[in-house]
C-alpha cells in the first residue's frame, strides 16, 4: 500500500468506528427505553428484533481497600475476619460477605465493624455493555 492508500484506509476505519459508536448509542437508548428485564437478570434489559436480540447489561465492580481491611483485622476475631475476607496477595471478599452480614454479627464482633467494612469495600457500577446476538437465520423469500 502507498502512504496515500494507508491514510485512506485509516480514515475509513475512523469513519466506521464513529458510525459503530453512533449505532451502538442509538441501540442502547432503544433498549433502555423499550427493553424488558429478562428472567433472573435484574441488571439487564433486552429488546427483541426479528433476527437479533439486544441485551444491555450494567455490572458492578468491587474494590477492597487493603488499609481499611487491616483495621478490621486488628479489631476482629480471626474466625469472623475469615468470614468477611480471605487473605491472598491482596484482600478479596469472602464468599457471601456483604454489608448485610454486619447486621447479624455474632458475639465478639466489634461494634464499629459495619462502618469499618463500608470504608474497606467500595462497590461501583460499570459502564453498560450492549450485546447483539443473531437469533435465527434470515428468511429469504423469492417472488415469482
Amino acid at each position: 500500500m502507498t502512504a496515500d492508500a494507508l491514510d485512506l484506509a485509516a480514515a475509513r476505519l475512523e469513519e466506521i468506528r464513529a458510525e459503530e459508536e453512533s449505532l451502538r448509542s442509538e441501540l442502547q437508548q432503544q433498549v433502555e427505553e423499550f427493553g424488558f428485564t429478562p428472567p433472573r437478570a435484574d441488571k439487564s434489559k433486552r429488546l427483541l428484533g426479528t433476527f437479533y436480540q439486544f441485551t444491555l447489561t450494567v455490572g458492578l465492580t468491587t474494590e477492597v481497600k487493603d488499609a481499611e481491611v487491616e483495621k478490621i483485622r486488628g479489631v476482629c476475631p480471626d474466625a469472623l475476619f475469615k468470614r468477611l475476607f480471605k487473605t491472598v496477595t491482596r484482600y478479596k471478599l469472602a464468599d457471601g460477605a456483604t454489608l448485610a452480614l454486619a447486621d447479624r454479627l455474632p458475639e465478639g464482633a466489634p461494634r464499629n465493624l459495619r462502618m469499618l467494612f463500608s470504608k474497606a469495600v467500595e462497590t461501583k457500577e460499570t459502564a453498560p455493555r450492549l450485546r447483539v446476538e443473531k437469533m435465527a437465520d434470515e428468511c429469504v423469500t423469492s417472488s415469482p
